[in-house]
């Protein structure tokens, strides 16, 4: 086996999922790159949740993180009203994880990013 093929087997490849929307001033979840907002994405393999970026068109606010995932849960981002801004949350089948970007301005047109590592075997 080469070398090179041999490290890319052995380590977890990263996906990155995306969302975006604009939003107003009441809780809500941001669509996935297919337009549609919900309680989830179904995530092909059991993995690890990294990392959340999220752009309001002028700033950057993130969070990293070490959150384990199973085959077929659902990933989502929810923006939850804080009193004032949002806290962007990265949901697992509608259940809020720590992995959050916090102070993020209401009426935004928001672009998230979601880092997620998955286990190959």
């Amino acid at each position: 086996m080469k070398p090179n093929l041999a490290i890319a087997l052995a380590s977890q490849p990263l996906l990155c999922f995306t969302f975006s929307g604009t939003t107003g001033s009441s809780s809500q979840y941001l669509p996935s790159a297919g337009g549609v907002a919900g309680d989830g994405l179904p995530l092909p393999l059991d993995g690890t949740l990294v990392s959340i970026t999220v752009f309001d068109g002028s700033d950057i606010y993130s969070d990293i993180g070490d959150v384990t995932f199973a085959a077929h849960d659902r990933l989502s981002v929810y923006c939850q009203n804080d009193g004032g801004v949002f806290t962007v949350r990265v949901r697992l089948n509608g259940v809020s994880t720590s992995l959050r970007a916090e102070s993020v301005p209401l009426s935004s047109t928001l672009q998230v990013t979601v880092v997620v590592a998955v286990n190959r075997f």
